[in-house]
């Protein structure tokens, strides 16, 4: 398939395109808006990100093949209890395997980590009542970790270079550009600067894609 019919493709299937695009065009955090109050919260340094980001990698992907395989023929009902019941198990394997894998420093966070058990990154699948493969759980599994995952680092490495002058615990500044940056409301702030500069430039990406189209039927 040439770029014009891969490109027409992408816009004439666009629900589809955004669905797919999890890292970028429907990124998790930045477009859907989930896990804001974990990452407002505990995504202060580069640190605490990468804690957050190994906790989801340990649990979105698990609890979702999990549900998947178990709640074909449950009732919407029934699967919001199952959906936070499965999360829970799931989160004290992980957190077990954390502990193991980083002592103490997997306690940093406090109760930030098993606020994820209950967040609707997790368990917001169980609203759907169409069944689904086991296949598709593992892909849209991985690639909900993968925009999480992108974002939760990003937004620590933000927030750390403006409240604390430092990358990765290392000083690069001697100033503080933005102490408040390290507090809830800094949080929520920067997520919401960044959220729309992400929408800004998905519709510039869009607008590229259909000038471009044009451009081929001239």
């Amino acid at each position: 398939m040439d770029r014009r019919e891969k490109i027409r493709n992408e816009l004439l299937n666009w629900d589809d395109t955004v669905r797919r695009r999890k890292i970028t065009l429907s990124n998790p955090v930045f477009i859907k808006g989930l896990a804001l109050a974990p990452l407002a919260l505990a995504a202060t340094t580069v640190k605490n990100s990468i804690i957050m980001s190994l906790m989801v990698i340990m649990l979105l992907t698990p609890t979702r093949i999990i549900t998947s395989l178990i709640t074909r023929r449950m009732s919407v009902p029934l699967k919001t209890f199952f959906y936070p019941l499965v999360s829970a198990l799931v989160f004290g394997v992980s957190y077990y395997a954390l502990y193991r894998m980083l002592g103490v420093t997997a306690f940093s966070l406090g109760v930030y980590l098993p606020i994820l058990v209950v967040d609707p990154l997790i368990v917001k699948n169980f609203e759907k009542t169409r069944k689904e493969s086991f296949k598709y759980s593992i892909i849209n599994g991985l690639r909900n970790t993968a925009g999480f995952v992108l974002a939760c680092v990003l937004l620590g490495s933000i927030r750390e270079i403006l409240a604390f002058g430092t990358f990765a615990g290392v000083q690069i500044m001697s100033v503080q550009l933005l102490p408040m940056a390290q507090h809830s409301f800094g949080g929520f702030l920067i997520i919401g600067l960044i959220s729309a500069l992400w929408n800004v430039f998905s519709n510039i990406y869009k607008d590229r894609l259909e000038k471009e189209v044009a451009a081929y039927a001239e």
